[in-house]
């Protein structure tokens, strides 16, 4: 079930309990390491980090819902889930254990089939939502790399999620249009080109969503007002799940400078 190789820390006191979740996961290609205190997770957690925990509430040492919190403190329920263990299902424990971060709850002994089904899909959603943050950090950062010359490309620039709000606007972008982080980007793009060329844009967009555009497009009389030209360059694209727009403003000379 395992592509490959990933670290699961399993932590129980009981060697019986911890060698049987151990031999299942390794035999369906997880690396399993054990733990038999809370002590020994703290201290494995201080120099490494797993795949996901599988964590047993009843420990002489450590209780699982103190050491839970102590993971939590390291590691957020999105990056490290805590699958946590117990003899019985109480109620009380579910919701102590949920209140206190834990990912999920299995009950001892462990079904073979349920056990690696949640283990492999606790996983599979970390890694999705990883993958998922580290892209938006590098569209935010690749966006980032532009401040320095946005100045005097004069570039207003935001992104468009697929539900059309904004995962992103410059500065730029807020000196022209007041309040535009609040706005929708169908919003800021009207603002920025007039009705008549937006239903335009949008109906190639519509067409084809994954279409590059790179044209000159008339500047709305409003953006004009703050001393720009009018006309400026649109370039909009797909990167990754948002959409990137860029408009180039160009200065008129006979304008104040912003």
């Amino acid at each position: 079930m395992a592509s490959k190789q990933q670290s699961i820390l399993v932590v129980d006191d009981c060697p019986v309990s911890r060698g049987m979740a151990t031999s299942i996961l390794a035999a369906c290609g997880y690396d399993a390491v054990e733990c038999g205190s809370g002590t020994q997770c703290i201290d494995f957690l201080d120099s490494n980090v797993p795949a996901l925990i599988l964590l047993d509430i009843s420990m002489p040492d450590m209780d699982g819902f103190d050491l839970l919190r102590q993971i939590r403190q390291r590691h957020a329920a999105d990056s490290v889930p805590v699958l946590l263990v117990t003899a019985s299902a109480d109620g009380k424990d579910v919701v102590r254990g949920l209140t206190t971060g834990a990912n999920d709850f299995l009950t001892k002994p462990l079904d073979r089939t349920a056990f690696l089904a949640r283990v492999y899909n606790h996983i599979s959603l970390s890694q999705a939502r990883r993958q998922n943050d580290e892209h938006r950090l590098k569209v935010l950062n690749i966006l980032g790399l532009r401040r320095a010359i946005e100045e005097l490309n004069h570039e207003a620039i935001f992104a468009e999620r697929s539900d059309g709000s904004l995962a992103y606007c410059n500065e730029m972008l807020g000196r022209v249009i007041e309040g535009a982080p609040a706005l929708r980007a169908e919003e800021l793009a009207l603002r920025l080109m007039g009705r008549e060329t937006f239903m335009e844009i949008r109906a190639k967009l519509a067409e084809d969503s994954l279409v590059t555009i790179d044209r000159t497009v008339p500047l709305s009389r409003d953006i004009q007002g703050c001393g720009f030209q009018s006309t400026c360059r649109l370039r909009t694209a797909i990167h990754g799940d948002v959409r990137i727009w860029v408009f180039q403003f160009e200065v008129n000379e006979a304008s104040p400078r912003m």
